[in-house]
């Protein structure tokens, strides 16, 4: 791996990292101090817009990154191209996002939390693609310390709007801001480094080969977007605004840890590739310690934070949110088909299964939206836990249908790791729920920390040769 590519991986890597920490210690703070109710309201906005926000890029971004990748000189070509169309795009989009809101029957300050989110989601999507521009080029600084300054000011901004008493509203301005500076600061870098001009330019050659390259992307992105917030929209129009207050809680702790299998992805996925081509035994070797590693990261995890979830829950968002400790269980233990899915969809789309991928994708869509159209008005924050579950098995049991026509699933070796791995994360279970009990939460996570590790050793679920191998995977 070259010096270049290995800071990019690092800089994203810790960008990623440090981002999510302060989002979610920011969300932390938005429901202790507005409550459920407000707190549904807000999830809702953001959740609204983000379905919406993918049909602003539609995968252009990703295709202008890889295609201008291959020729550094066209970057300004793709990057104005990519502009013209998403102009149009833009414009769609939001108004297409206001008419449903309005259609839905939504209160006032709802859709004005739409309203200006949207706005928001107009100018992410334009950083992203300014930061696309630096991506083809190979220079990811930019983009992460963009993405934690955006991250921070956002925090400085909301804590003070909050501290101050302000409308609910504010807090979507809190983002707004912080957005516009993000793209002045992308486009200051981009023009002054790179000579990289903001610029509209119909381009017929360019927009006949990117957009049959763009479909897949498109529609994959769509069905992961919908699959992924549906939920949330749901909620809010089936039981209401304090309920997906309750949601949201389990809904941001489950996936606070997301950037894990992602991290993993990142580096396997070249790897995929490369060996499906030539060395299908270390394609086979590799796919099955990634499954290993996953779910050793996995397991504890899901007992720990299950274990502790009262506390986690009131200590951390206050007792009003007694309500969210249920789902978050229920979501924990998805975590461990959500990472697995993470992993087979590297591995579909790195082997020319991406079409199948996005199929699987689709009819998970559809089924995630039954499931929560049946559970949510019966159960509630409960139901919509329960039907991204079912999801996530869905699409795990389907994946496991294509992986083998990829390479062959070894059982007897996934089968002996996982006893080993449910030994130790059930010894650690075990140790955490008796210090809990008897010494309190913060001894409970020491001693969760302490005895997972000594476990896997003991039960040799992990081998130092493994460790070793681990670590080199970490690092690159």
């Amino acid at each position: 791996m070259s010096t270049s590519v290995a800071k990019n991986t690092a800089f994203m890597t810790v960008a990623s990292v440090f981002q999510k920490i302060i989002a979610f210690g920011y969300f932390a703070i938005i429901a202790r101090s507005v409550g459920a109710g407000d707190t549904g309201k807000y999830f809702f906005a953001l959740s609204f817009t983000t379905i919406f926000v993918v049909f602003v890029d539609l995968g252009l971004t990703n295709v202008m990154v890889r295609e201008a990748a291959k020729l550094k000189e066209k970057v300004q070509e793709y990057f104005s191209a990519i502009l013209f169309v998403k102009f149009f795009l833009s414009i769609l989009t939001y108004v297409a996002a206001v008419i449903v809101i309005n259609a839905m029957g939504y209160p006032v300050e709802t859709k004005h939390l739409v309203y200006v989110s949207g706005i928001t989601m107009l100018f992410d999507s334009l950083h992203l693609s300014l930061y696309g521009t630096l991506r083809a080029i190979g220079n990811l600084k930019y983009e992460a310390i963009g993405m934690v300054g955006s991250q921070l000011t956002t925090l400085i901004l909301g804590s003070v709007f909050l501290y101050v008493g302000l409308p609910l509203i504010y807090l979507m301005v809190a983002f707004l801001i912080p957005s516009i500076l993000n793209v002045l600061f992308a486009y200051t870098i981009v023009h002054r480094k790179y000579n990289i001009k903001l610029r509209l330019t119909y381009n017929k050659k360019v927009l006949r080969y990117i957009i049959p390259i763009v479909i897949p992307f498109a529609l994959a992105g769509i069905f992961g977007r919908v699959y992924s917030y549906i939920d949330s929209v749901l909620l809010s129009k089936l039981a209401g605004d304090v309920v997906v207050g309750w949601y949201s809680i389990p809904y941001k702790v489950a996936y606070a840890f997301q950037f894990i299998p992602m991290a993993l992805v990142a580096a396997l996925y070249p790897r995929f590739s490369e060996y499906f081509v030539h060395d299908k035994e270390k394609l086979h070797y590799v796919f099955h310690q990634g499954i290993k590693y996953l779910l050793l990261v996995a397991l504890p995890l899901v007992v720990g934070i299950s274990l502790l979830s009262r506390e986690i829950v009131t200590t951390l968002f206050t007792d009003e949110y007694i309500n969210s400790i249920l789902p978050l269980q229920i979501l924990m233990v998805g975590i461990v088909f959500s990472y697995l899915n993470i992993h087979f969809g590297a591995l579909l789309n790195a082997c020319n299964k991406q079409v199948t991928q996005t199929v699987l994708i689709g009819i998970v869509m559809i089924l995630n939206i039954g499931f929560n159209i049946v559970f949510i008005p019966q159960y509630g924050a409960v139901g919509a836990a329960l039907a991204a579950v079912l999801g996530n098995i869905g699409l795990m049991l389907m994946s496991l249908f294509i992986v083998p026509k990829i390479t062959k699933i070894n059982v007897r070796f996934l089968g002996e790791a996982m006893i080993r791995l449910i030994l130790s994360a059930g010894v650690m279970g075990a140790l955490v729920w008796y210090t809990n009990m008897h010494m309190g939460f913060v001894f409970a996570i020491v001693a969760g920390l302490i005895s997972y590790p000594v476990m896997l050793f003991i039960t040799l679920a992990v081998t130092r040769k493994q460790m070793a191998e681990m670590v080199n995977l970490v690092k690159k």
